[in-house]
């Protein structure tokens, strides 16, 4: 493909590993990259867990009006407007509605069994505005066991399918290495695509995404509905290769 217009990237196993801070050597990727052309994140994470990890580096770049952050799955947008990080967008659910999304999923862990006799680390939900996130084994689950435990994916997957049967005016999604992340229908990544295209004047066609989940039942692969261009990535390493390669491209093209 030629080289995109603008980069779209997953955070959790894409640009840092699941639940943690990205390395400073992406950062300063990221920063290179931003200085050629417009860049997104679009997490599931929410905005207070994106802003100190990357604000503070991204904020004093020239082109930080080019870059945009899509939180829980692009419930919560916000860009640089000179001053500060404004809330562009929002789709919020209610307390009524989480608490409902909490208890079908907690129905959905007893009836499936799919995680009987795993161990949990910590809380298991994460409390946001405009996503219901489930962590399997916990926010505090140890490295080694938060990508072996469920390596083929097969038993979230069976816990994906029982919580989107009960709730069918959901989006539920795959998440990080142990997640499970529940929006209003049609607020995913899809529309995240199609939401900085808009603001960017760009064709979808235009644009690249990169992300880990760009499989069935993954919250990366709702994107391919919009016909972007695509990078799947095994990880943050592999993601440092794909900027690299982007960035001996666009030096190329400007000499």
């Amino acid at each position: 493909m030629e080289l995109p217009r603008a980069v779209l990237f997953d955070l959790d196993d894409t640009l840092a590993a699941s639940f943690e801070a990205p390395t400073p050597a992406i950062l300063e990727r990221l920063k290179t990259l931003l200085s050629h052309v417009p860049v997104a994140i679009i997490t599931g994470r929410d905005f207070t867990r994106v802003e100190p990890d990357f604000l503070p580096h991204i904020t004093p770049h020239a082109r930080a009006g080019t870059f945009f952050i899509l939180a829980e799955s692009g419930a919560d947008i916000y860009e640089w407007d000179g001053a500060s990080w404004k809330e562009e967008a929002t789709a919020h659910l209610s307390a009524d509605e989480r608490v409902h999304i909490r208890d079908v999923i907690n129905e959905a862990v007893a009836t499936t069994r799919a995680l009987e006799g795993l161990p949990v680390f910590g809380e298991r939900f994460v409390e946001k505005r405009g996503q219901v996130a489930f962590a399997a084994l916990g926010l505090q689950v140890p490295a080694d066991l938060k990508y072996t435990w469920d390596p083929q994916h097969e038993k979230r997957a069976a816990l994906q399918r029982a919580i989107a049967t009960k709730l069918p005016e959901y989006d539920v999604f795959l998440g990080g290495a142990t997640s499970i992340d529940v929006t209003r229908k049609g607020v995913n990544k899809a529309a995240g695509v199609r939401w900085v295209a808009k603001r960017l004047s760009l064709p979808v066609s235009d644009m690249l995404y990169v992300g880990d989940a760009i499989y069935p039942g993954g919250n990366d692969f709702v994107v391919l509905e919009t016909g972007i261009p695509t990078r799947s990535t095994a990880g943050p390493a592999e993601t440092e290769t794909i900027i690299d390669e982007l960035l001996v491209g666009y030096a190329t093209a400007h000499t």
